[in-house]
Order: structure tokens, then sequence, then C-alpha cells
């Protein structure tokens, strides 16, 4: 068993202190520390960084706090706790995240290729958070819960298992606008063709939270299919995105990821499927919510995040309850 680190009681998990430092002022970085002020995961807001003037105005009108064009910019010591909520790309979060652990930080990043970042930069993440003796976490609704922890943790009512089967359906207009972009709304065919092509169409972390699962449950793997196909609408013109991912793994057994996201889809929802002993099925009845589960992810680990040992966290390295001691972070 880990030996916890860092305080115990009521005031575990929350470090040496809790003044917030919000790098990136998008939509999910407001939230998430509007909820992390409201239960008490933070006591202010110390810092905010981004690089648009009026995004930025903006959140320091409603938090307070020093404004930053550039994470460069910060000072040591500014404060105790990051969100580094501005990026999909682990090319940029990745340095943003070492140089705020370097300036005293615990970070929650949502950055979904940092769910499964290559082994080097896994490993350089991990030796610059046991260097500054600090930790960042990984997490968020996809990855981070319902393609792959959720999903992961249910195995524990099996045995023998051979397949994993995951299908999230979303009706995108329920949710932010860089979120609806991402799915090639309103494009032509043509257009979306060469959005995904350029990566600015399409889901990143798919095959993140599918190696995740496949590394869980110790399945070696041999091949990756995947794709992505538009949605249209009556019009001709995109609706959103239909991608499939599919992990071929020894001995026959598989993980597949399949993920619509679009414009007024009428039966949004989330199923997974075990095949194993027993197998299993279940449903999250309308899906899980998007934005609002991926606050409540951020504000459970900002919560917690002083409780782990210096290392470098992926969403299916903490354990489902996050009061429970995680397995070691490298």
């Amino acid at each position: 068993m880990i030996e916890q680190a860092g305080p115990k009681g009521p005031e575990a998990g929350r470090g040496d202190g809790r003044r917030l430092v919000l790098i990136g002022a998008g939509p999910v970085a407001l939230a998430a520390a509007s909820a992390a002020l409201d239960v008490g995961a933070a006591t202010s807001v110390a810092a905010v960084v981004d690089p648009g003037g009026r995004a930025l105005q903006n959140a320091v009108a409603r938090f307070g706090g020093a404004p930053f064009r550039s994470a460069d910019e910060l000072p040591p010591a500014i404060g105790d706790l990051a969100i580094a909520a501005f990026s999909s790309r682990a090319s940029l979060v990745a340095p943003v995240a070492i140089l705020a652990m370097e300036l005293g930080c615990r970070v929650v990043t949502t950055c979904e290729e940092l769910a499964d970042p290559p082994p080097p930069l896994r490993d350089e993440l991990a030796r610059a958070a046991r260097a500054a003796d600090r930790s960042t976490v990984v997490t968020g609704a996809n990855p981070g819960f319902v393609m792959d922890r959720l999903p992961l943790a249910l195995t524990i009512g099996c045995r023998d298992v051979r397949g994993v089967h995951v299908v999230r359906r979303l009706d995108s207009s329920t949710r932010r606008g860089p979120l609806v972009a991402k799915t090639g709304y309103g494009l032509t065919t043509e257009a979306f063709q060469r959005g995904v092509a350029a990566g600015t169409v399409g889901h990143v972390g798919l095959e993140a939270s599918a190696r995740l699962l496949a590394e869980g449950l110790d399945w070696p793997v041999e091949r990756v299919d995947t794709s992505i196909e538009p949605v249209t609408g009556d019009d001709g013109l995109v609706a959103g995105q239909h991608q499939l991912l599919q992990l071929s793994c020894d001995r026959g057994r598989a993980v597949t990821l399949e993920l619509t996201m679009s414009w007024k889809l009428p039966d949004p929802g989330d199923w997974i499927r075990l095949e194993g002993a027993p197998g299993l099925e279940v449903e999250i009845t309308g899906g899980y919510p998007g934005d609002e589960g991926t606050t409540a992810q951020i504000v459970n680990a900002l919560t917690h995040i002083g409780e782990l040992p210096p290392g470098f966290y992926r969403p299916t390295d903490l354990p489902p309850v996050g009061s429970v001691t995680p397995r070691a972070g490298r």
C-alpha cells in the first residue's frame, strides 16, 4: 500500500494552500474555478493566464487575481493549485504543466493527449513532478471517465473479460461552442474531411481512452483500426461526426470505442458492454453530461491532489473513489 503524502483530516488533499491559478480562461476553466471556490477546494483565484484580452479581462473581473498573457510571466509561489485547460495538445500543455509545478503548483489538466502520452513525455513529466515535489493529474469527462476509467472500474464485477465496447452518443446542441466546432457542425462534407486531415475536426483522446483500458486489463495491443465520418443533416451539411476505434489485442480480445457527436441527436446516451463471465451491460440514460462532468472531475482532483505522492497521474492511475489511496504515479 502506498503511504499517502500531505496532511490528514479535513484539510487532506489541499496541499500547502488553496490559491488557484487558472491557465486558460475558457468555459471549462471558468466553470471549474467557480465550483472549486463554492466547495472550498480553492479559497481564491490568485492569477489568470490567457492570451485573449477579453477572456482574460472577463475572468479577472469575475474572480480577481493577477492577469498574465503567458504562463512564462508567472512569478514563483503565486499559487498552490493550477487548472490547465486551454488545449487538447500535449505539446502545448506539457511544458506549461512542468513550469507550473516548478513554480509551486499542483496541476490538474484536461488535456486529452496527456491522458496517455508517449512514454518519453510521460517520463519527463514524472521526473519534473518529483523534482518539484508536486503532482500533475490528467482528468475530464472523456478522456478521464466515461470511456476509460468507468468501464475499467466495472471490470471488477467480471472475470475472464474478453471484450469492452463503449458507445457514447452526444447531442452537441447542449454543449459549449468549441466542442461544437470540433464536430464539424455546419461544414460541407469536403470541408469536414479537410478539417479531419488538419486536426481541427474530430475528438482528440479516443485512442488514449482505448489504450488506458487495454493497459488496465493487461492486454497487449496488436492492431489499431480507426475511422471518422460526417453525420449529415437534411440540408446536406455536416451535423456532427461518428468516430470508431478498435484495439485488437492478444488472444482475440478487443476494446471498441464508438463516439457520435451531432447537433440535436435524438437519442443521446452512454452504453458500456463487457464480454466476460458474467457479461455486464450498463447504460447512462441521456449520457454523462460532459461539461458538468468535467467540472466535477476537476474539482475532485483539486480536492485530493495533495494526497498524492509527487508524480504524473493519468486518469486510470487513480481509483474510482477519490479518497482511496491511488496507485503510484510515474
